[in-house]
């Protein structure tokens, strides 16, 4: 149980029959508890910080990782607010709407410095992303409060 890095969400994926033998053993407790536990034990990765990442990548970069099976796409990168071109991604499927991190490298020089800059839409049809440096504006709630999902089961 982790109030601030629940992952749970993975759950979804999965069904009702791939579900029923599962075994959660340590999903009552708190992250600190369990560190707690893996020092006691001296278990092998008691140490090992969290992951800020996709964990099963191991030391791989997440860009290295798409990039490998994914290739890339590049297309334009839009100020969602003039419909402005302020730059150029190698692809879509690099970025995540809400994301901040690693905008800079896709933003025309100038651009830059008036950041931060937010990704607040993809258009998949026209290989565009939309971007904003005003992410608090109200006209962009939708991205920081809404999520849309495919293929989701429902758990008992």
């Amino acid at each position: 149980v982790d109030d601030v890095k629940d992952q749970s969400y993975f759950l979804c994926g999965l069904t009702q029959e791939q579900l029923k033998n599962v075994i959660f053993p340590v999903g009552g407790l708190s992250k600190a508890e369990v560190r707690r536990l893996a020092e006691e034990f001296q278990l092998p990765n008691r140490a090992r910080p969290d992951s800020q990442g996709l964990c099963f990548l191991g030391k791989v970069k997440f860009e290295e990782f798409i990039g490998a099976y994914l290739g890339e796409g590049r297309g334009e990168v839009v100020d969602a607010g003039t419909g402005e071109v302020i730059g150029e991604h190698k692809g879509l499927w690099f970025h995540t709407v809400g994301q901040r991190r690693g905008m800079g490298g896709v933003l025309d020089v100038k651009k830059n410095s008036q950041g931060p800059w937010y990704v607040v839409r993809k258009d998949v049809e026209g290989n565009r992303l939309y971007v904003t440096n005003r992410y608090d504006e109200e006209r962009f709630d939708g991205c920081r409060k809404e999520v849309g999902v495919e293929q989701i089961h429902w758990i008992e």
